[in-house]
C-alpha cells in the first residue's frame, strides 16, 4: 500500500471516530486535530457537549465555525458576514465522510 492511500485511510478513520464516537474523552483529543475535515465532521457529531460545540464555533477555520453553530448543543451564538456565508463549502451540511467535492458545482 502507497504511503498517500495509508494517509487517506488515515484521515477517513479520524472523520469516522470524530463523526460517529460518544467517548467524551476521544471527542476533546479530536477536539485539537490539525485536519480541517476531522474537525468538521466533530462538529456534525450530536454527541459532543457543549463546551466542545462552542469551542469549535470560534474555529478559525468557516467550514468548521459554522457547522459548530448548527450543532444542537452549541450554546453561543456567532454572528457570520454575509460574504462568509456566500461559499457553498461554508455552508455545506454534507457529511465529512460523504463529501465529494469533486463533484460540487461551485
Amino acid at each position: 500500500m502507497s504511503h498517500y492511500k495509508e494517509n487517506i485511510d488515515e484521515h477517513y478513520k479520524e472523520v469516522n471516530k470524530a463523526l460517529n464516537t460518544t467517548d467524551l474523552t476521544v471527542l476533546k483529543q479530536l477536539l485539537n486535530s490539525k485536519s480541517v475535515g476531522v474537525r468538521r465532521a466533530l462538529a456534525q457529531n450530536n454527541s459532543i457537549n457543549s463546551e466542545i460545540a462552542n469551542c469549535l464555533a470560534y474555529d478559525p477555520v468557516l467550514n468548521v465555525s459554522y457547522i459548530a453553530t448548527l450543532n444542537q448543543n452549541c450554546t453561543v451564538k456567532r454572528e457570520f458576514n454575509e460574504n462568509d456565508l456566500k461559499h457553498k463549502c461554508v455552508i455545506c451540511t454534507i457529511a465529512e465522510k460523504d463529501l465529494n467535492c469533486t463533484q460540487c458545482d461551485i
